[in-house]
């Protein structure tokens, strides 16, 4: 029975190798060199400005290579002093490189320059690669120390932990599928699997700040997601989750739920999957119970200050999915329509 399970999680497109960025799990250390005073200051209007990466490569050679790089996202950008930021480089300079095969990638950033707002980070950082423990169709990320360096000489250095997240593109490849732009996304064409592990992932962290549906100011479906399908077919398509920050799990002060879903805070779960999938509710749950010290070992990252609160939250996720009660009137009797 697991065995099956496994294999009906597997994707039906065909694995790619994967690319050097995201191979292994240890910190990438990077010298990140721009002109911090135009990022800083123009943050709002998304400038694009030239820059030069430099890491050390694992046999200790120095590697430089120029990148541009721009300010991203939609709330940290009024909630963050330092904003997240999207990385770009050639490629024809990132040859040979661990940014091999790489175009354009997310940085999370430290947000500010304070204690928990690292530890949002760095706890959102595990939730992506939680996700990945349940599907190959997630995206990888990367921890780095970044050093980052005013191009202008006026602000000194800036040490802080990040991640990467690596393209939906590289997603696609990397999976044998395509990504699907479309503006909006009907349950029919969902991949039921996925798309109800997906929901009870969001569940079990306490994400409700995601639909299939386009985001107002969006050109692509979905919100806090994008589509991936096999190439030329209008359905199996999988809705890969990212934009963890306002989750139950972490809890940033900043965080609030949508008035129209009926819950006071992020803390209160809410589960949004469909009902039209609820058949797949049993294996997918199953699961989560065969892999739970692996789901635990991700979330609850080294160095996370709040571990015993968090801790705490996955073990009520499953204290729910196992009584059968619980479950009905939390999950399954909780789904959207359709």
């Amino acid at each position: 029975m697991r065995k099956l399970i496994f294999l009906l999680l597997l994707p039906i497109g065909v694995f790619a190798e994967e690319l050097p960025l995201f191979a292994t799990d240890e910190p990438l250390d990077i010298v990140i060199e721009i002109p911090l005073k135009t990022i800083l200051r123009d943050a709002a209007s998304r400038p694009v400005v030239d820059g030069t990466a430099t890491y050390i490569e694992t046999a200790g050679e120095r590697v430089s290579l120029p990148v541009k790089v721009s300010t991203r996202g939609r709330s940290r950008l009024t909630v963050c002093q330092f904003p997240p930021l999207s990385l770009n480089v050639k490629k024809k300079t990132a040859a040979d490189t661990v940014f091999v095969g790489q175009k354009s990638l997310k940085i999370v950033t430290h947000c500010r320059s304070h204690a928990k707002f690292r530890n949002y980070m760095l706890q959102e950082y595990g939730i992506y690669k939680a996700f990945a423990v349940l599907t190959d169709e997630s995206f990888r990320v990367r921890l780095m120390h970044i050093t980052y360096r005013d191009a202008e000489g006026t602000f000194a250095e800036i040490r802080e932990r990040g991640f990467l997240i690596e393209s939906i593109n590289e997603v696609a490849r990397r999976t044998g599928l395509e990504r699907q732009k479309v503006k909006k996304v009907s349950v029919d064409q969902l991949d039921p699997r996925h798309s109800t592990l997906a929901a009870v992932f969001q569940f079990m962290v306490g994400n409700t700040d995601w639909s299939v549906k386009l985001a107002p100011d969006e050109a692509n479906c979905c919100h806090n997601g994008r589509v991936l399908g096999l190439e030329g077919s209008e359905s199996g398509w999988r809705v890969v989750p990212y934009d963890f920050d306002q989750t139950g799990i972490i809890n940033p002060g900043y965080a609030e739920p949508a008035r129209q879903l009926g819950i006071r805070s992020v803390r209160q779960r809410l589960f949004r999957g469909r009902c039209a999938h609820n058949d797949e509710l049993d294996e997918v749950i199953t699961v989560f119970n065969e892999r739970r010290a692996e789901l635990e070992a991700a979330l609850l990252v080294e160095g996370i200050r709040n571990r015993k609160s968090a801790a705490s939250y996955i073990a009520s996720f499953y204290k729910t999915i196992n009584d059968p009660g619980a479950r009905a009137r939390s999950i399954d009797n909780r789904c959207l329509p359709g």
